[in-house]
């Protein structure tokens, strides 16, 4: 695991190259490298998981190919046997010399044999082809500039901070401002900066002669099989069963201490019980605190007494939660408001003291086989505003529009969120609306540059498979996968997401929804494996969904400082009158949208942490927003 910056910019030099590649430092504190030839530069800091010796030593060349590689390939072993079949020959035992001579071999067709996560550029120096590769599911950031015939790529956004400054103005994306506020994250293949996009989940990038191409290599299609609908429930679990315990083994593969983080949950109790049964006794990793309603380490450490594993628990209080919140711009990198990160960053902590360099989570069960509760509340929602007709919904949309919602301002709170619902004939946009917690009118209200979500594709088919498929390709990269990556390299662990091979994903996205969710009961096939490994009380265990008391936290000790952060907002962004409207309600206890108020504190924390940075002087600009240039 790694950390990779570079570019294809004849105007850079060394000194930039080092500059870029020093902002990820944290991703690799063992060792650190330089290539640059004719304006390629190729920089990287490395994590050492694989192949501890020198031998591992980035940027790697091998003839005329070059690489930077931040990830793991799992499967390197029987690529390699592949290959010496084929006559090559290896120097040294890392994964990183498998992957360019399966490249030298195959050509970028070769990711597709690779079992991993990953984010590599590779040049190719006979031919002058440049290669950017993301791994299927998007575990590994990628982030890359492509402007005026210049390149440049990197593993977190700060990187670029010396690119841009040496090239031209930095400017926020009102289109990447817009799905910040309406979900908490950033996807799309944006990010918060105007002129610089991630590579997406299995793409990659070709650069020649000029030319920027983008080519998807892989793809996930959550379509039931209906030739499945006849299958037993046991054929069913043997073959689940058989991809897991691969799956699973898989991940541990390293020359390093490998732990889990266990919760209560199906999916992190699943990998853990696995391992202990088929790998062998193993380090588990839980948080713990002190409001009972978040509490959930007792059960995970019920789970952890069954399997017999080495366990942790270490408990997360209100003082240590707010320094990690004021820790967020840095982790997170760009704007992020899953509460989550909190209790993530903090194991993360834990691990690492503990001497873990990679830790396994269980990231991607609920996309897969139908984990959320939300599901069926959705699909009831949905099915209580089809009853009442296009009439009916035409009426509450009208009557819902115009409530002041418990007091709050009309146009706001809950009532208009339903009028915004309510107008929607297609499921899947329905289904995203429903994951924002404000109105349209609050927001743009609020934040003139905001433009509203992005424009939902138009659905048809399996209603739990669309919501599936929009939570795998949106929620799952931009979200709980920044959660991870960003926590455990902050820390310089690695986090590695079993449930995430694609043997998995391409087994769930099959799997007909009546073995996902059957009576009510998310996960229903999961669980039966589970009851493999546990006793049934310890497999139907309430879910968490790793919730946080930061509300409360602030509320009772730290109230101060919120409210301080946010009256600084920037009236570049937000319309300060009305916010500061807002804040008078929410000092005298009135009801609010606190979930509104939440990302605006994430928010104005990066913006004052980047351009707190990017001002050396008094004389330097501050961040700029652009309105509705993206």
């Amino acid at each position: 695991m790694c950390g990779i910056a570079g570019f294809v910019d004849p105007g850079a030099d060394m000194a930039m190259l080092r500059a870029m590649t020093d902002r990820v430092s944290r991703r690799g504190p063992d060792d650190h490298g330089f290539f640059l030839e004719d304006g390629i530069g190729l920089g990287h800091r490395r994590l050492s998981i694989i192949d501890l010796s020198p031998g591992g030593h980035q940027p790697m060349v091998v003839d005329d190919l070059v690489i930077t590689f931040n990830g793991e390939i799992y499967n390197y072993r029987d690529i390699r046997a592949e290959l010496k079949e084929l006559g090559e020959n290896f120097s040294s035992a890392s994964d990183t010399e498998v992957i360019l001579k399966a490249f030298r071999r195959w050509g970028p067709a070769c990711v597709e044999r690779f079992i991993g996560m990953f984010a590599m550029a590779i040049y190719d120096r006979r031919d002058r082809a440049f290669y950017l590769f993301r791994d299927r599911a998007g575990v590994k950031p990628l982030y890359y500039y492509w402007k005026g015939g210049r390149l440049a790529f990197a593993s977190e956004l700060g990187c670029f901070r010396p690119y841009l400054s040496a090239t031209e103005k930095t400017a926020l994306s009102s289109e990447a401002l817009s799905e910040f506020f309406a979900f908490g994250y950033i996807g799309s293949e944006l990010s918060i900066l105007e002129d610089i996009r991630k590579v997406p989940p299995g793409c990659y990038l070709k650069l020649h002669e000029d030319r920027l191409e983008r080519n998807r290599y892989w793809e996930a299609r959550f379509e039931p099989d209906e030739s499945w609908q006849d299958r037993s429930e046991e054929d069913l679990l043997d073959e689940l069963e058989a991809l897991a315990i691969s799956a699973f083994n898989y991940r541990m593969v390293a020359d390093v201490p490998v732990g889990v983080f266990l919760s209560s949950g199906v999916d992190s109790s699943l990998v853990a019980a696995i391992l202990s049964k088929h790998h062998g006794q193993i380090h588990t990793f839980t948080v713990g605190f002190d409001e009972a309603a978040y509490d959930e380490s007792s059960d995970a450490r019920r789970i952890s007494e069954h399997i017999v594993s080495d366990h942790t628990e270490a408990r997360l209080g209100a003082a240590q939660g707010f320094e990690i919140l004021r820790q967020f711009a840095a982790i997170y990198d760009e704007p992020f408001g899953d509460t989550s990160g909190v209790p993530t960053s903090f194991v993360s902590g834990v691990a690492k003291s503990a001497g873990m360099k990679v830790v396994l989570s269980g990231d991607g069960g609920d996309e897969l086989f139908g984990g959320y509760e939300r599901y069926t509340q959705f699909l009831e929602r949905w099915t209580q505003s089809r009853r009442i007709g296009p009439a009916g919904r035409f009426t509450a949309r009208a009557a819902f529009a115009g409530a002041d919602g418990a007091g709050l301002a009309p146009g706001s709170g809950r009532f208009a969120r339903y009028a915004d619902l309510l107008r929607h004939e297609d499921f899947i946009a329905f289904y995203q609306n429903m994951r924002i917690d404000s109105s349209m009118r609050e927001l743009a209200d609020l934040i003139p540059a905001f433009r509203g979500p992005p424009a939902a594709a138009s659905s048809s088919g399996d209603l739990l498979a669309l919501m599936s498929q929009w939570d795998f390709d949106r929620y799952l990269p931009d979200d709980n996968l920044v959660k991870v990556d960003r926590a455990t390299m902050f820390h310089s662990i690695e986090g590695r997401e079993p449930f995430l091979d694609q043997r998995l994903i391409e087994f769930g996205a099959r799997l007909p929804t009546k073995f996902k969710i059957r009576n009510g009961e998310t996960k229903y096939l999961l669980k039966r494996l589970l009851a493999r490994y546990l006793p049934c009380e310890l497999c139907r265990l309430p879910k968490r969904g790793f919730a946080v008391p930061v509300r409360e936290w602030i509320r009772d000790f730290y109230q101060r400082e919120f409210i301080d952060m946010l009256e600084s907002v920037s009236s570049d962004v937000f319309d300060r009158s009305k916010l500061l409207v807002l804040l008078d309600r929410y000092r005298a206890g009135k009801p609010v949208n606190y979930s509104l108020l939440w990302l605006i504190f994430c928010f104005q924390g990066w913006f004052e942490s980047w351009n707190s940075e990017a001002r050396p002087s008094p004389q330097a600009d501050r961040l700029a927003l652009r309105i509705g240039s993206s």
